[in-house]
């Protein structure tokens, strides 16, 4: 069997992971990318790599970790190398519109959006949608960090002359449109190997405005690799409804077009019943207490686990 080689970032990400290698019986080796070497006229080793960079690097003081990546996934792939989640897919993670334009191909629903690089155009952007509330988000941010909801062109206004304004970290907001939900959660599919494993509803009534954003977790308190407490109860619940919904396969199928190999994928169902995808993580996490509750047969990590050594075999 060959090598697994895990690229990451985020040392408390990766516990759930070697957990289940090790039940496996099986160690995965890992490449810490925050500074580093590639050695791009050198051969790498015939292993199977793993992307599991996030867009989300800097809010951890790894402000080069996803450049640093891509330089590593072209290398490997520039000799042949096995890729789960290659140079195409990290070029997604960090790009919304890309995701946006890569669903909207795949006959997905997405919000409607403007890009803007200058907060002076902000205003007027916002105007041309001719409908409030909006939302605000930095292109990459995590965590849903950053995202502000704005009933009016007054109160984005007073926010960007205010000394809580930061510009993103490449220049780049995002204006969606509200879409007002139907019930108080968002949907995060799970994919490995292309192929669904499960959805789970996540919460967003305790202080967190729902909307399209990146709600993976309202704070680190929600990871997904956290556990939950008393004090703080579990946000996240395994659903069954669509498990054979036509989004999944067509999420799917925009995997498959996408060569992305696992995803967390995040929708919204409006008060009209229409479902929109605004999110795809390339780097997913999976909630234990959610998949402990609801006596799932195989977890996310032991979904990816077992893909691993699959391909490594």
């Amino acid at each position: 069997m060959r090598d697994i080689v895990i690229l990451h970032e985020n040392e408390e990400w990766l516990v759930p992971l070697r957990a289940e290698f090790e039940k496996r019986g099986v160690e995965a080796k890992e490449w810490f990318l925050d500074t580093g070497v590639i050695p791009f006229t050198e051969l790498p080793d015939d292993a199977v790599y793993y992307n599991r960079m996030s867009a989300s690097s800097h809010t951890r003081g790894h402000r080069f970790a996803p450049e640093l990546t891509r330089m590593a996934l072209t290398w490997l792939e520039s000799n042949n190398r096995t890729v789960v989640n290659g140079t195409g897919v990290l070029a997604l993670e960090v790009c919304k519109l890309s995701q946006y334009a890569a669903l909207q191909k795949a006959g997905l629903n997405v919000p409607k959006t403007q890009a803007v690089v200058g907060k002076s155009l902000l205003v007027e952007a916002a105007e041309s949608f001719a409908q409030w509330p909006v939302i605000l988000k930095p292109n990459r941010g995590g965590k849903g960090l950053g995202v502000i909801k704005f009933d009016d062109a007054a109160g984005l206004q007073a926010y960007i002359h205010s000394a809580d304004y930061e510009e993103p970290l490449d220049g780049v907001w995002l204006l969606q449109e509200y879409i007002k939900p139907k019930q108080p959660h968002i949907t995060r599919s799970e994919f490995v190997g292309q192929k669904f494993v499960y959805a789970v509803n996540v919460n967003t009534e305790q202080g967190f405005e729902l909307c399209p954003a990146d709600v993976c977790s309202v704070d680190d308190a929600f990871c997904p690799t956290s556990e939950a407490s008393a004090e703080t109860p579990n946000k996240f619940t395994i659903t069954k409804r669509f498990n054979d919904h036509e989004i999944i396969f067509a999420l799917e199928a925009f995997l498959k077009a996408n060569d992305i190999d696992v995803a967390g994928i995040e929708f919204i169902e409006d008060d009209k019943g229409e479902l929109y995808v605004y999110d795809v993580n390339t780097n997913t996490n999976y909630n234990q207490t959610a998949e402990r509750e609801a006596g799932v047969k195989q977890t996310g990590m032991g979904a990816l686990a077992d893909y691993l050594i699959d391909l490594a075999k």
